[in-house]
């Protein structure tokens, strides 16, 4: 590296020898500089700590330049500091380009430091690099993090005086936490009595620095060896309270020790538990950060990343620079930091804050434009926007047709967030550009043309979601202010749009996923011109909303029940696809994309992806177990209610209903509730039911509190707050309570019970009220978190979540058909088996009778049954074939619902089911076909079609090749043998057509023929005498030994040739 930079050296040496420049290279070899990228004007050099110096190497070579942050230092030292602001779109070679660059500042400002002397060289070397000194923060980074803290507590101003918000908030718990840390260690005299006070303190509930995980190898649950890790702790302990210079070796002994004693290890956990004690103890001087905020505010800060060190004790000192380096920059702004809890807090407020507390939405960007706009005109002054200087280099488009829709980033930003100090570009995630670009807007040049992203800022989303948004800020949002009824959007226009970095294929693909008319509430009604061409256009109506309702026989359309018959290779599996996307989408999307192969494919494995359409191949031995329901052997714990029994779990193995696919596709169509979500008659079946049950005399009392208050309460959870992170097992809450009990076992509803409550219920479940002995009064959906509310004079202590009462019956209803199992009385919480709830019963409890139906919103479903002729139809369906008539499905006027064997449910078949079916006609004729099932689909014949193929493929006639093999066979057997042109479309020369011929068809041709080769060549246009185009006969010779009453016909023996001579077929 040295010689490229001595190279740019003489390269400018013969321009003009300057005694300085060769005296400033010596210095800088002599130096711990690295060398980095060397232009003939200029070179970088990064230092031991990752900070970057160029030189400017021509003319005078007295220029040297540093980012930014530096400038208030260098002037400090006595240099001359000029400010160079990053300048976009600089040509190479260009004056002062380089600084410019990813090799220099990338997309940051940064200063010119006139250096005139080889002395003053070496101050400035020794003030950037090097020492392990003071750490130099970007100003801007400082003023957002404090803007940060403003925002989250309004009436913050500085630490000293205090802010009572912020204190009671961040800092009273952690000194508390100090004090008691430091009592119970200065009056510990033995070990077990320093470990007990380190133990208390990293797991009481007060304080949150410490996630549970991290500390847990060294609880009692925990999977550390505890013989290596506890002494260790005490060590680590006492010389926490020694003097902070011993910290570091202190840190790398546990982490040592940590390695050994825990599976899995890593440096961290052990890392935080060392700081939690420094900080702690010596708050005015030690560190404690978390290693995502570390990395986070250290790159913001210092504009590179946090160094990687073998030793964390390297990893404690540099983590110490930068928490001095931060209380540094509070001190000089006036916010008198206490000591390092008030700079660790802060830290931390920052780590957590959210942009999104101040949403950078369409209507607020398109908003700030329109306070630009009145700001500019004099119809309206906004004070932030005096305090913007001219724009330079990034701006955004508008959603909106405005005179100019072009405006600069950094003012956009400030009045939404009501700040100015920040940058406007995209180097970091939090600046303005970053901003908008996450929120789906265009960054575009002064005029109007969209930048492409600069590939080393990872942050930039360059995937389908980038375009999705754009998609719905540019064309979906102002066409629905418009009020049409629906939008196109044309493929061209939104890449044109997305600019450089991203393709036709990406912007097509993006917008073409069921997942972007999810997101903008569209429907996709059309598709038109070839896909991933500036001509695609897709074509979207705006969805309507409402409530899902039942649905009537006149608002349902009829099934689909269809078979797609015909040979071989004819398409039909393709076909099917098809009619599945015609039928899930409507005719106009599937039209859209008729001609489109690849477009159809995709939607069909999408609605498979969705569970809308199902696949399956019928066999010889396919069975009504298989296909509709039978019995399984399963062994193992059945559920929660087993809990009553001590958790025993018996021997052996029980029998269980299990579904089968058609059963399974059934109800997943009739249950399903469209893109309605509001007002649905439906219960979420994959969420589950806890039974709580009311068990005193006064029930009635405990149901109307749980109804007017909208909460349940648990009343066995004792007087602890169980509110703590660590108290998500049920092992730890076990351990509390067993300290309070010893001989409370797991399954206590004290523990169990507690553990539900607290843990396993989770938003979304279900709560089910019962009285008595099997009385369900009351069913709601669990829509809060646990809260706790402490005991008082005259109440216990309440643990509690909040519930949305969905149904509630003072008399009730008998859970029979809810749930076939006794309630227990030995548990009064505990979650239903899901296979024993009858979810049908209880919907109709709560919604009605009409529940039992698909809703009018209930999207189609197709199940596709391959082969349909190859099993027994009877067999296989069983009673069910009649439900597969239209007039007989669910919601129908003839609906029917038959008793299942085995689950004894009833069961029907939804009107939004259709059902295609293939066969093939050279294994089985159609004539063969069972009867009862010929009567209830109807038949699509799809035979070969030449004209599907290319004329010519390589000079051969591909159509005339299967139109003449094609009428022989059909002269020879029959027309439901014949070779199907999709054996033939993927061909694109002669060699591939001559190996369909010798791997597909002729085997093919020879099973039809039952080896019969002699009908084989006549298909070909072979003859035992004369051509061999294909195959050659020879003439096998008679044996020896043959009676005269033997046949002695000559016998031929058919050999496949070589090579193939297609000359029959040229074209």
């Amino acid at each position: 590296m040295w010689e490229g930079i001595e190279a740019r050296i003489m390269e400018n040496d013969r321009d003009a020898v300057v005694p300085l420049r060769r005296a400033f290279l010596a210095e800088l070899v002599g130096s711990d500089l690295r060398p980095g990228t060397a232009t003939k004007k200029m070179v970088a050099f990064d230092t031991t700590d990752g900070e970057r110096l160029v030189w400017q190497v021509e003319a005078a070579a007295q220029n040297f330049y540093l980012h930014r942050k530096w400038s208030d230092r260098v002037e400090a030292a006595g240099f001359v500091v000029k400010l160079f602001p990053y300048q976009n779109g600089q040509k190479d070679g260009a004056r002062h380009s380089g600084l410019s660059r990813d090799w220099s500042f990338g997309t940051s400002d940064c200063v010119q430091v006139r250096v005139d002397s080889v002395g003053r060289l070496k101050e400035l070397i020794a003030l950037v690099g090097g020492d392990k000194g003071e750490l130099a923060l970007d100003p801007a980074a400082i003023a957002r993090w404090i803007g940060v803290i403003r925002t989250m507590f309004p009436g913050f101003r500085h630490f000293d005086p205090p802010d009572a918000e912020f204190d009671q908030r961040e800092r009273s718990y952690k000194l508390e936490t100090s004090r008691n840390l430091r009592a119970g260690l200065e009056s510990a005299s033995t070990d077990r009595e320093v470990l007990d006070a380190v133990l208390a303190s990293i797991s009481q509930k007060s304080s949150n620095l410490l996630d549970w995980r991290t500390s847990l190898p060294l609880m009692p649950n925990g999977d550390g060896d505890k013989e290596q890790l506890q002494p260790a702790l005490v060590r680590l302990a006492r010389a926490a309270l020694g003097p902070p210079e011993g910290h570091g070796a202190a840190m790398d002994e546990f982490v040592a020790v940590w390695r050994a004693a825990v599976p899995k290890p890593s440096d961290d956990p052990p890392r935080q538990i060392a700081e939690f004690l420094f900080f702690h103890l010596w708050p005015d001087s030690a560190s404690y950060i978390r290693n995502t905020v570390r990395q986070d505010l250290w790159r913001e800060g210092t504009g590179r990343p946090f160094p990687r060190h073998p030793q964390v004790s390297a990893t404690y000192a540099d983590e110490l620079r930068f928490m001095r380096a931060v209380r540094a920059a509070f001190v000089e702004r006036g916010l008198a930091p206490r000591d390092m809890i008030d700079v660790q807090s802060a830290l931390w407020v920052v780590s957590r804050y959210r942009d999104e507390d101040m949403s950078i939405t369409r209507l607020t960007v398109e908003g700030a434009m329109d306070a630009i706009d009145r700001h500019r005109d004099g119809v309206e002054r906004t004070e932030i926007l005096d305090r913007f200087g001219d724009p330079r280099d990034y701006w955004v488009l508008s959603t909106r047709a405005r005179p100019n829709r072009v405006y600069p980033t950094k003012p956009i930003i400030g009045v939404i967030r009501k700040k100015t100090e920040f940058s406007g570009g995209w180097g970091l995630k939090h600046d303005a550009a970053s901003l908008l670009h996450a929120a789906g807007f265009v960054i575009v040049g002064e005029n109007g043309e969209t930048l492409p992203l600069p590939e080393q800022y990872t942050h930039l989303d360059r995937g389908p979601d980038r375009v999705r948004l754009c998609a719905v800020n540019y064309f979906v949002e102002p066409a629905r202010e418009d009020h049409r009824s629906q939008v196109e959007i044309g493929v061209a226009d939104l890449h044109r749009l997305l600019g450089p970095s991203f393709t036709l294929a990406a912007a097509g693909e993006a917008i073409s996923d069921p997942l972007f008319a999810d997101m903008a509430g569209i429907t996709l009604i059309g598709r038109s011109g070839a896909a991933q061409s500036d001509d695609e256009t897709f074509t979207f109506a705006f969805e309507q909303t409402g409530k899902t309702e039942p649905m009537t026989s006149t608002e349902i359309a009829l099934p689909t029940n269809l078979i797609l018959y015909g040979p071989p290779g004819t398409g039909k599996t393709y076909h099917t696809a098809f009619e599945a996307v015609r039928l899930c989408l409507g005719d106009q999307a599937a039209d859209a994309m008729r001609n489109d192969r690849t477009a159809v494919m995709q939607a069909y494995r999408t609605l498979v992806s969705e569970g809308r359409v199902e696949f399956v191949t019928f066999h010889q031995s396919m069975s009504y177990e298989e296909f509709v329901e039978g019995l399984r052997p399963e062994t193992g714990s059945s559920g929660g209610a087993e809990l009553s029994e001590g958790g025993v779990q018996g021997g052996g193995f029980t029998l269980k209903v299990k579904d089968g696919l058609f059963k399974r596709i059934s109800e997943r169509a009739r249950l399903d509730t469209g893109v309605a979500a509001e007002g649905s008659s439906r219960l979420d079946r994959k969420r589950k039911i806890y039974r709580l049950g009311l068990t005193s005399s006064g029930w009635k009392s405990k149901l109307d509190r749980a109804l007017a208050l909208g909460r349940i309460d648990w009343l066995h959870g004792g007087d602890t707050d169980w509110s703590a992170p660590e108290f998500e097992e049920w092992e730890r809450i076990k351990a509390v309570r067993q300290v309070e009990n010893p001989q409370i076992k797991g399954y206590s509803p004290d523990v169990y019970g507690t553990w539900v409550i607290r843990s396993e219920a989770e938003v979304g479940d279900f709560v089910m009220l019962t009285a008595r002995t099997g009385n369900v009064v009351a069913l709601g959906r669990i829509v809060g978190p646990y809260l706790y509310e402490p005991p008082s004079a005259t109440e216990p202590a309440r643990h509690s979540r909040a519930v949305d009462w969905i149904w509630s019956s003072a008399q009730g209803v008998d859970r029979e058909g809810i749930y076939p199992k006794p309630f227990t009385s030995f548990h009064p919480i505990y979650s239903l088996e899901p296979d024993l709830i009858g979810w049908d019963v209880l919907e109709q409890i709560v919604f009605g009778e009409s529940a039992a139906r698909p809703t009018q919103s209930a999207r189609p479903h197709v199940l596709i049954i391959d082969e349909i002729n190859r099993a027994n139809i009877s067999k296989v369906f069983g009673e069910l074939i009649t439900l597969l008539e239209p007039d007989k499905r669910l919601g129908m006027e003839n609906e029917i619902r038959l008793q299942l064997p085995y689950s004894k449910t009833l069961f029907g078949v939804p009107a939004n089911l259709h059902i295609i079916g293939t066969m093939n006609t050279a294994d089985r004729s159609i004539a063969l076909l069972d009867t009862a099932l010929r009567r209830r689909f109807t038949f699509r014949e799809l035979m070969p079609d030449p004209s599907v193929l290319p004329e010519v493929v390589d000079g051969i006639a591909l159509r005339r090749l299967l139109q003449t093999l094609n009428e022989r066979i059909e002269y020879l057997f029959d027309r439901e043998h014949q070779i199907g042109h999709a054996y033939f479309s993927a061909c694109r020369s002669q060699s591939e057509i001559v190996d369909v011929l010798r791997y597909k068809v002729i085997p093919l041709l020879a099973e039809y023929f039952y080896e019969d080769w002699s009908r084989v060549a006549a298909v070909l246009g072979d003859a035992a005498q004369g051509r061999s185009r294909f195959l050659t006969a020879r003439v096998l010779p008679v044996p020896d030994g043959l009676g005269d009453d033997d046949t002695r016909e000559p016998r031929m023996r058919w050999t496949l040739n070589d090579r193939f001579d297609l000359s029959e077929f040229a074209a």
